[in-house]
Formats: structure tokens, sequence, C-alpha cells
């Protein structure tokens, strides 16, 4: 077990115990990752917010049954991808929710990326934005929030398999997107700005 699985374990816990210091902890580890799953279904900013806060208003009221979770990580994408899916349901419009746009979070501590990088992380974007869905949510559950292979199967609903070849179409396509801008396929060559080693932290 990960040091991260056994955090995880321990202020599930302790929320069970009534501890409201850790479950502020808690939310302060998942609560980003858990609203930009919910953004990937929902289009609507507001809606995968309120998702999101419910989801940790539940899981504070029925704290008392915290113990019989196996994976508290996988449960807790598992059922913010389960609101999502029951809020798309109960649409008549579900074509008007899906979200076409996703976010992706720009990295830190770059105070003099200049305007090339930006463009560069702009171009990312469009190019995640483009994916199909299913491969599109995979790739940022691995490469974004750090998930296994194994935890986003379980997530997802699929097999391993599926997520590896998913997750190497995704990248695979991106790759090529990206070396349209670049001039250079990111997978071949490196470029010593902090906007392209950042870059190719997606590749491999």
């Amino acid at each position: 077990m990960s040091e991260k699985e056994v955090k995880i374990l321990s202020l599930f816990e302790n929320i069970e115990q009534g501890s409201k210091a850790a479950f502020d902890e808690l939310f302060m580890l998942y609560h980003h990752k858990l609203l930009s799953l919910a953004k990937q279904y929902i289009k609507n900013k507001e809606g995968a917010e309120e998702i999101t806060s419910e989801l940790f208003v539940k899981l504070w009221l029925k704290r008392h049954n915290l113990s019989q979770v196996i994976n508290p990580e996988v449960y807790l994408f598992i059922s913010i991808k389960n609101a999502c899916l029951n809020l798309i349901r109960s649409e008549k419009k579900r074509n008007s929710i899906f979200s076409l746009s996703p976010p992706i979070e720009e990295p830190t501590n770059q105070e003099n990326s200049g305007m090339a990088d930006q463009e560069l992380y702009n171009f990312l974007d469009e190019a995640v934005a483009g994916l199909p869905e299913q491969r599109r949510i995979i790739f940022i559950l691995i490469k974004e929030d750090g998930l296994k292979t194994k935890a986003v199967a379980e997530i997802m609903g699929i097999s391993v398999r599926t997520v590896e070849n998913q997750l190497y179409k995704a990248v695979k396509s991106l790759a090529d997107t990206l070396s349209l801008y670049l001039g250079y396929h990111p997978q071949n060559r490196k470029k010593p700005s902090v906007a392209s080693q950042w870059l190719l932290s997606f590749f491999f």
C-alpha cells in the first residue's frame, strides 16, 4: 500500500470518528481533482461545483459508514462520476451539458513564461479538448491527477487494457497534433524551456 493510500485511509477513519480537521484536509486534497472530473462531464460550471460540494456534504453526513470503503480514492472519483451521469440522464437536452472545453490547470511558478509559452498551453488545451470523451478523461485522470491505470479502470468501469490503449492513443494523438505547432515531435526532442519541459511530462 502506497503512502498516499495509507494517508487517505487514515483520513477516512478519522472522519468516521467525527474529526472535522480530517474532513477539512480531505477536502483540500480532493476538492479540486473531483471538481475537475465533474467538469469533464458537466458543461455548466455551477452544476459541477454543486455536485462536488454535495458529495462532500453527503460524505460527512454518512461518515459512520466510511469504514466499509476499501479504496477511498477510487470511491470518491466513482461517486463524482456517478453523480454527473445521474444529472445527465435527468436532463432532456443531454448534449447541452457535455463539457466541450475541459480546463487544463496551468503549471504554477512560471512568472516569465512569455507569450510563446502561453500559446503552447492554449494549444494543448484545445488538443486535449478535441480528444474523444473517454480518452480525454483517462488522459486527465492519469496525467493530471496522477492516478494509476488500475484505479482509472475501476472509476471508468472498463478494463486496465482499455485504459492503457486509450492513454496510448491520447498521447500519440496529442504528440502528433502538437508537432504541427512545435515544428518537431515532442517525443523525439527536448526543448530547453519551462513550458516545453512541462509539456514533455505528458508524453513520458
